[in-house]
């Protein structure tokens, strides 16, 4: 069993709105998250923020577009909000008995399904059950941890990163290279989201428009 953690709880404050339904396509910026997460996982957990209905609208709607509804869970997150991590073990909390789980931020929405593929199989392939996508030198999404590891990542402070998490089982860490940029590109700004557009109208298939 392999689960996608979707992360989409963020406030999204430089982006002045709600950076998730921004559209890209046909679709919007999480709704393209969600895609990639089903193509590559059994089942996908996305953890929104708490009376964020119009996040879970548009995940609902990426659902129902792809058909897959008994696959998807949206989980609320916490009343408070110490950083990501405390959205990152809310969605492990769902997770159940995963051999792999995928850890996707929701406002990436350019990364290939063959990235998350490739991350993927080093875990469950690989000895160490850590693996990191990398292009050009640079670290991306999804991480991809083994099972081995959730209870420690339950167990860690709410105010924890993943970084500390990776600096602390480094040698078990399979970097994975991938020609993606599209995972490096995350949207904070107005400038970000742009940047976004530009690449996907050069990049998405099927003459999807932008």
């Amino acid at each position: 069993m392999t689960t996608a953690v979707i992360l989409a709880a963020g406030h999204a404050d430089r982006m002045g709105a709600n950076k998730l339904v921004l559209p890209i396509g046909t679709s919007s910026v999480v709704g393209r998250v969600v895609d990639v997460a089903l193509d590559t996982c059994d089942k996908a957990v996305v953890v929104i923020g708490l009376h964020d209905t119009v996040t879970r609208t548009a995940v609902e709607r990426a659902v129902r577009e792809h058909g897959a509804g008994d696959r998807v869970q949206i989980v609320q997150g916490v009343p408070y909000d110490p950083g990501m991590f405390i959205s990152v073990q809310a969605g492990l909390r769902s997770a159940g008995d995963s051999d792999v789980v995928l850890i996707f931020p929701g406002d990436i929405p350019l990364g290939c399904r063959e990235t998350a593929i490739a991350v993927r199989d080093a875990v469950l392939q690989g000895p160490g059950g850590i693996a990191v996508p990398v292009h050009d030198d640079r670290h991306g999404h999804p991480i991809g941890i083994s099972s081995r590891y959730l209870t420690e990542l339950e167990q860690m402070s709410p105010h924890a990163t993943l970084r500390q998490f990776l600096q602390a089982h480094w040698g078990d860490v399979a970097l994975v290279p991938v020609d993606d940029v599209g995972m490096l590109m995350d949207m904070d700004t107005p400038a970000d989201y742009d940047a976004v557009l530009d690449r996907a109208a050069a990049t998405l298939p099927y003459n999807q428009e932008v």
